[in-house]
């Protein structure tokens, strides 16, 4: 049986058949048309996953990706296994591969889609790009955040989208900003540009988001020239004041509040509150260092889909279980 069909046949029968979801919630929540609901319910039981009980599917993690749902108040929770925990490059390749499948089952024809930026994103991209082509015209994906780095390099949030609009046969609309401007009299100029004020209120209005899940310390390593336009004390500022991590370059704390600091006063893209407001909120990230980040982002419902590894959702349920504080 394919891996990816019996992973969604094994938790559209645990919502149904264990969480009392009706067809019709169940359409909604996994954003699947009423038919294909009933088909692998049919197909569930044909293929011996319901019988009594639900059927474990080996390779799987339904049992945390359920504790994870239900914990957090999670739309959906996607568990994939990691070869290798220690290594981050590998996690980031395994965790995209799995957002992949995900987003191939998730979007609809006429879906608009906004991507953010970082690497659990070209992760996933890199993975789209290897499987068969589809065309989806209609389909558009939204650059949400300006641009960072060499545009001729694959971690370039406009690079991206084009990747992902070629694997997709979607359309591409793209981002005419730097991600972080000179100064705050910039970003206002550009925020002013009838371009950058049309893909943004395009972003605003997008079905679903797509984002990565930084930790304050992981970005600077990703991206050398981020920091090219601020100060020396700007990163060290920004952790004294808390931040933990980062989506779309908007920096927050433990709590998940916005960290103040002149980086989001000069950033261009959406703002967190921005992103709330979208229907469905991707978060794709996984590692020992995303942890405290991914903990933060889930606390504050910044997100209400997480895709990981499945060391990182022991991690995230034995910390939401205990009192204490995080270690280090």
């Amino acid at each position: 049986m394919d891996f990816d069909r019996a992973r969604l046949l094994a938790k559209v029968a645990r919502l149904y058949y264990e969480n009392d979801m009706t067809q019709a919630e169940i359409s909604e929540r996994l954003r699947l048309s009423r038919q294909r609901v009933q088909r692998l319910l049919s197909d569930a039981r044909q293929e011996g996953i319901v019988n009594i009980s639900i059927h474990p599917i080996m390779g799987t993690f339904s049992e945390l990706e359920r504790s994870l749902e239900k914990q957090f108040d999670l739309s959906e929770a996607l568990v994939v296994e990691t070869s290798d925990p220690e290594n981050q490059n590998t996690i980031t390749r395994e965790v995209g591969a799995g957002a992949a499948e995900y987003l191939a089952r998730l979007i609809r024809p006429k879906d608009k889609v906004v991507l953010s930026w970082g690497r659990s994103l070209l992760g996933m991209v890199n993975a789209l790009a290897s499987r068969t082509r589809v065309q989806l015209p209609e389909l558009r994906l939204i650059q949400g955040l300006g641009n960072l780095g060499d545009p001729n390099t694959a971690m370039h949030g406009g690079e991206l989208v084009r990747r992902a609009a070629r694997a997709l046969g979607a359309k591409p609309i793209l981002f005419p900003a730097p991600a972080i401007a000179a100064s705050t009299a910039v970003r206002d100029a550009l925020y002013a540009d009838p371009y950058v004020s049309h893909t943004l209120d395009l972003a605003r209005s997008s079905d679903v988001a797509l984002v990565g899940i930084g930790s304050s310390d992981s970005d600077s390593r990703a991206v050398p020239d981020l920091w090219q336009y601020l100060p020396p004390a700007a990163l060290p500022n920004l952790l004294a004041k808390g931040a933990v991590g980062s989506i779309n370059l908007r920096y927050f704390g433990a709590d998940g509040c916005l960290a103040a600091s002149e980086i989001n006063d000069r950033v261009i893209g959406l703002t967190l509150e921005e992103m709330r407001k979208i229907p469905r909120v991707v978060g794709i990230a996984g590692g020992p260092g995303k942890v405290k980040a991914i903990d933060a982002a889930l606390r504050a419902r910044l997100i209400d889909v997480l895709v990981t590894d499945h060391i990182t959702a022991i991690q995230l349920l034995g910390k939401s279980q205990s009192s204490g504080s995080w270690p280090g």
